[in-house]
């Protein structure tokens, strides 16, 4: 696509609307500043142009369904719906003509301002699932619910548009649906936004533009989305197997709580999912208000759902972080935690793939969920067949590269480019994964000033390396200066019988212990050997052989801090690879 597109229209007349500057396009369209004549008004037409792939049984279609779903969508009167004023066909170009609105689009908002605040996403949150519950109940489903496609007023209230190409709800057995889907299909809907069914062209309900909704929330709170790749059949991919990557290792604060509601709208199966949008929007401003409560009684009924065993044990819900629950110290694990005497491991149901056009896929690398001392043992992810691009060289300094770091009130940079990470949450450790870049024998070395500890509870802070792409393989290496000292060294493995294993334990008379002091440590990892420093100091004679008979592969790096009121500032962070 070329930034002319559309432009070839400006100075059209459409009905009795002249286009006059062209706005923005998207993969099948374009809208347009025009000047309508009757009534004089200036107005958003939204102009479908045929892509160069569709030939004239697709157009004809594609138009027909246009036509008869416009109709229908027109008469939809909400206080957060764009209203259609008018529709039509003029020269093979559907078009709708709508209110145009100078605020903006929320996606222009966000890239001036960056993600939402939690309040924010609330608030917006409520008026979408009105609209779109409104809708549904009118028999039509939305299809292209994403940030581009939602205006703001100067009031604040937002106002969802583009339910011209929205269809209407008819039973999955009715033909007429079953010929429209198969022709116009993927015209319908972005590939960033859009749901499992939705890519594998099955029937639609509502349920559709909650996940389309939770793909929406989960870009607001990130200003990332949760599957990125090259093409649009890879996304659709990503959409239909692959879990999406915990907001908690992303964003600060966000709480396991919130993770979880993101989790659930984003579930494959929509079974699994919230079944309308208001109990998305509920079970949403309750995880923020426990949140900023930081209660422990027990989940409000909005949140009930995180107490359904068939929803924790569900592959949609994986990984998930643990719920709150007293613990002396936290771990990371990445996964969903259960107990399991409780709740048992999660299969993932593979979902059958029309799109049958290529004999390779790919996979992402995801890194997941929050922490727990309890080690339990993350779910195993099926086997796919996949190819994995290349990644991108690692930088030698990884603080240089700021956005691919989580950041929030709780992790940030400050003016001299250190990386904070304030520890505020109870029963959950602070794990902060540098994103986007895998490494497998390098040479690391950070250096960690405790600025402020909880008194009387433990102080680990440490490194994170050679994550798995799906979390069923990490190491760490942690330090505890106030607790005797102590430097541990462990391995996770869900090809172990008992998972975690404790690789090393042992003190370090080079660990600086008091508030305010800084220690460096340096961590050599080649092949299954592994040498550790602290502070120039060797912390073994000789490099440490890990017993493990896996296979060595590359991962990503971080840094963490694990207990509640614990603040860690992180400096001078490199990274080599080792040949």
């Amino acid at each position: 696509m070329t930034a002319s597109r559309g432009q070839h229209l400006i100075g059209k007349m459409l009905g009795s609307c002249v286009l006059e500057k062209l706005l923005g396009y998207g993969g099948s369209s374009a809208v347009f500043l025009a000047q309508q004549q009757n009534p004089t008004r200036k107005v958003a037409v939204k102009v479908f142009l045929p892509r160069a792939s569709m030939d004239i049984r697709m157009q004809r279609d594609f138009y027909r369904r246009f036509l008869r779903e416009a109709e229908a969508v027109s008469k939809l009167e909400h206080a957060n719906i764009l209203p259609i004023y008018s529709y039509g066909e003029q020269d093979g170009l559907p078009y709708i003509v709508m209110p145009y609105m100078p605020g903006g689009t929320l996606a222009e908002y966000m890239s001036r301002r960056g993600p939402l605040s939690l309040q924010e996403a609330r608030w917006y949150l409520e008026q979408l699932a009105a609209a779109l519950d409104f809708a549904h109940q009118h028999g039509c489903v939305h299809c292209d619910v994403k940030p581009a496609n939602i205006l703001l007023d100067s009031d604040g209230h937002v106002i969802l548009s583009d339910f011209g190409i929205a269809r209407v709800t008819r039973p999955a057995s009715d033909p007429a649906d079953a010929t429209d889907v198969k022709h116009s299909e993927a015209l319908l809907g972005t590939p960033d936004y859009i749901s499992p069914e939705q890519a594998l062209g099955h029937h639609l309900d509502g349920r559709s533009d909650i996940y389309s909704l939770g793909v929406t929330l989960f870009f607001v709170l990130s200003k990332r989305l949760p599957f990125r790749a090259d093409s649009t059949i890879a996304l659709a991919l990503l959409h239909v197997h692959e879990p999406p990557p915990s907001l908690a290792l992303i964003r600060a604060d966000i709480t396991p709580l919130l993770d979880r509601v993101v989790r659930k709208a984003l579930a494959k199966d929509p079974d699994d999912r919230f079944q309308t949008a208001q109990e998305l929007s509920r079970a949403f401003a309750a995880a923020v208000e426990v949140g900023e409560s930081r209660s422990t009684t027990t989940h409000p009924p909005e949140l009930a759902f995180l107490d359904d065993e068939k929803y924790l044990a569900s592959p949609a819900a994986q990984p998930l972080p643990p719920t709150p629950r007293p613990i002396v110290r936290v771990k990371p694990t990445w996964v969903r935690e259960w107990s399991s005497t409780r709740i048992k491991r999660g299969i993932l149901i593979l979902m059958a793939l029309m799109i049958i056009i290529a004999t390779t896929g790919f996979s992402i690398k995801l890194m997941n969920g929050t922490t727990s001392r309890n080690h339990s043992a993350p779910t195993n992810i099926a086997a796919r067949t996949t190819v994995t691009p290349t990644p991108p060289p690692m930088p030698t300094s990884p603080f240089a590269l700021p956005g691919n770091w989580p950041q929030g009130t709780n992790a940030f940079f400050d003016q001299q480019h250190r990386y904070h990470i304030i520890n505020t949450q109870a029963e959950n450790a602070m794990p902060a994964p540098f994103q986007d870049y895998q490494v497998q024998d390098f040479k690391l070395s950070v250096k960690m000033l405790e600025a402020t500890s909880k008194k009387g509870s433990p102080d680990f802070h440490g490194v994170i390396f050679r994550v798995a792409p799906d979390q069923s393989f990490f190491y760490l290496f942690e330090v505890s200066p106030r607790d005797n000292q102590e430097c541990v060294f462990s391995r996770f493995s869900s090809s172990d019988p008992q998972a975690w294993y404790t690789i090393k334990n042992r003190r370090s008379a080079a660990l600086k212990s008091g508030i305010g002091e800084s220690n460096t440590i340096t961590v050599e990892a080649r092949g299954n050997t592994f040498f550790f420093s602290i502070n120039g100091v060797p912390w073994l004679d000789q490099p440490l052989a890990d017993p493990s008979t896996r296979g060595v592969k590359p991962g990503q790096i971080g840094v963490y801090v694990e207990n509640q009121g614990e603040e860690v500032i992180f400096s001078e962070l490199t990274v080599g690879t080792l040949k």
